[in-house]
């Protein structure tokens, strides 16, 4: 009853406030209040705040005075007007997005991911289609970011999340009109699905990207990810898949490795061996070549396969870390090379004081 009794303006400015749960930064309010949908809003706030509505929690933020007013302001809402609040908040944050210097500042950042909220649930259940196509494209994007970024803290279940919303609004054009950013969605699904011991999804979307990805190196990523997805009902077939595709990066292997095989790939490492390899490494540029460095993903991905499969393979492929690293440059997949190498001079040859020097590399 006594938020009724609020005057109009106070009571939609705590609609709005209560779309984002119990609180929210005053930087956010100050970005809607410069829009004329939302006008008054930081002044209809500090009303509600006499009241005893709401609070300021510290300099910025606002903040329920308990959580069930937030849900009794949010649930008054009909469901439809419910999803128009949330369209009109994250299509004002979004605007706001393209006035940023610095997009990775920390207020960009909460910005950015505050709008995708907003428009994802804005759009929950709904067609996307009302929306033009450069904002749809918009927010698959940042739904790709939010999905990656979240598959960064292993969080799978809100990266399928971002990853379902930001395929919904590229839509069945997805392929042709937004090719890249459909790609890394798909890409962004397979590895989610990974994490979430989902191989079927796994599979699903790794199937997408073979059909369309235009090039070889457009479906790396997605092979490297089967790969693994693979590896925990068949290795032996995920590391004969490993090698195919390694063949077509341009680095073969034998299929059977001979001792002559062994002693040639220790004998291709002796020739970077010098006085200070600390200081030489220091000194050696950045791997750029991108078949190199998915090469040696690649193998950093099979090793511990091949420790359980071949030990010779795997003396052969720690070795071929080591010269693509001297090579062509080096990347943080090199460091686990320098351990691969290491342990294989130890366990397969004994040969301690050489493994040890190349264990302190890495």
């Amino acid at each position: 009853n006594k938020l009724l009794r609020l005057p109009i303006k106070v009571f939609e400015a705590l609609q709005v406030m209560s779309c984002f749960g119990v609180k929210v930064d005053q930087d956010v309010l100050s970005i809607l209040s410069g829009s004329d949908q939302f006008d008054n809003l930081i002044s209809s706030l500090g009303y509600a705040t006499q009241e005893g509505m709401i609070e300021k929690r510290n300099e910025t933020t606002y903040g329920f005075a308990h959580d069930t007013i937030q849900q009794a302001v949010y649930e008054y809402l009909p469901e439809a007007c419910m999803k128009e609040f949330h369209f009109k908040i994250g299509m004002q944050l979004v605007r706001a997005l393209r006035g940023f210097v610095t997009p990775e500042s920390l207020l960009c950042n909460s910005i950015t991911f505050l709008a995708i909220d907003q428009m994802n649930r804005a759009c929950d259940g709904t067609d996307p289609n009302r929306l033009d196509t450069r904002i749809k494209n918009t927010l698959a994007s940042l739904n790709l970011k939010a999905a990656e970024r979240a598959i960064d803290l292993a969080d799978a279940s809100s990266a399928l999340s971002h990853v379902r919303f930001g395929l919904q609004f590229v839509g069945d054009t997805g392929w042709s009109l937004c090719y890249e950013i459909c790609l890394r969605l798909h890409e962004a699904a397979c590895l989610a699905n990974y994490l979430n011991s989902s191989p079927d999804e796994v599979l699903k979307h790794f199937e997408e990207i073979i059909n369309h990805a235009r090039t070889f190196e457009d479906k790396i990523k997605a092979n490297c990810i089967m790969i693994k997805s693979s590896a925990s009902g068949n290795i032996q077939g995920a590391i004969n898949s490993a090698f195919i595709i390694l063949n077509q990066l341009g680095e073969s292997f034998p299929s059977v490795a001979t001792p002559e095989d062994i002693q040639n790939a220790i004998a291709s490492i002796r020739e970077f061996h010098c006085d200070d390899p600390k200081e030489k490494i220091m000194n050696s540029p950045e791997l750029t070549d991108t078949k190199k460095l998915w090469s040696l993903k690649l193998m950093d991905h099979i090793f511990p396969y091949l420790h359980m499969m071949s030990s010779k393979l795997m003396i052969l492929i720690s070795a071929r870390m080591l010269k693509i690293s001297f090579q062509h440059g080096f990347a943080p997949e090199s460091a686990f090379g320098f351990f691969c190498y290491s342990y294989s001079l130890i366990s397969t040859f004994n040969d301690i004081e050489e493994g040890y020097r190349w264990a302190k590399l890495a």
